[in-house]
């Protein structure tokens, strides 16, 4: 007699979720929007709608935040589609959304002069507080005048030299609006040497979190320079502090760096001794990592 197993196969409705991220879209709910998408991607059911609408949840981040991450974010996805779709209406679409995206973020407002202003009062009556420093330089829309950004942001650390988090934007302004790799490097570099709890004007688990960033971020430096053992050296300072605070960090915050690491490690021909290094000193296994994030490289 032949026994018959069954076995319960997850299928994903991609059309469903792409109806409920649509939804999520409308209500403002962004972050559970690009959530769906991002899962609708990974499991090969990307597309130019899918695209356009990651790029306009991303933009609509971006306009309620002037956050620089969603800014770029939005034009990478818009150029996707302008570059490479095949699809008349949706290449015409993102040309029409990524110029208005652009107008809206390089033409200065009534609220950038108020920042002006701002900043001109913060200087008459220094010293003012890092953080109003800070606040004045993340609620300034970057590409409108990254300079002015970039000067509120050494300001607050004249105030403040451990503030972990105004070092991480300051490389990040030099890394991705200037194109300055060599200042953004020393940034990141001095950033990763305070101690999570040492910087108090934001909480620590915030801390912890922008050094990892910091780490990607230096860690897609390296690979991009060919740096394969300042990559490695990255992962290890990252690993340490995951193991540290993992009530805070999951393994997912260390996907790029994984990936990176071992596409590193493979070119210096180490790959399988860089394994047994993390396993022994840290007690993870990379394969299993490998597989559960679906990492390729």
């Amino acid at each position: 007699m032949n026994l018959i197993k069954k076995h319960n196969i997850k299928v994903i409705d991609h059309r469903k979720l792409l109806s409920e991220a649509k939804k999520l879209y409308r209500k403002n709910r962004l972050h559970e929007s690009i959530s769906i998408l991002q899962k609708l991607i990974h499991h090969g059911f990307g597309n130019d709608e899918v695209t356009l609408l990651l790029a306009r949840n991303y933009d609509k981040l971006c306009f309620l935040t002037s956050e620089a991450e969603y800014e770029e974010a939005a034009l990478v996805h818009y150029n996707e589609l302008i570059n490479h779709s095949q699809i008349k209406k949706y290449k015409k679409k993102a040309l029409k959304l990524r110029k208005k995206l652009v107008d809206r973020i390089t033409t200065p407002g009534e609220a950038e002069k108020k920042a002006w202003s701002k900043a001109e009062e913060l200087a008459q009556n220094y010293p003012k507080s890092a953080k109003a420093w800070f606040m004045l330089a993340a609620n300034f829309p970057v590409r409108k005048n990254p300079l002015f950004v970039i000067d509120a942001y050494k300001n607050a650390l004249k105030l403040n030299e451990n503030y972990i988090l105004a070092i991480f934007r300051l490389a990040y302004l030099h890394q991705h609006y200037l194109q300055d790799t060599k200042t953004a490097i020393s940034y990141y570099l001095k950033m990763i040497k305070i101690p999570p709890h040492r910087d108090t004007i934001e909480p620590e688990a915030v801390n912890v979190k922008t050094l990892i960033e910091g780490c990607t971020e230096l860690s897609d430096i390296f690979i991009f320079m060919k740096n394969y053992k300042k990559v490695l050296s990255a992962f290890d300072y990252s690993v340490k502090l995951f193991k540290e605070y993992q009530d805070i960090l999951s393994i997912h915050d260390l996907k790029r760096l994984i990936k990176n690491s071992c596409f590193a490690a493979s070119n210096l021909g180490t790959l399988s001794q860089f394994k047994k290094h993390i396993l022994k000193n840290y007690n993870i296994d990379i394969d299993n990592i490998i597989e559960e994030l679906g990492i390729n490289f």
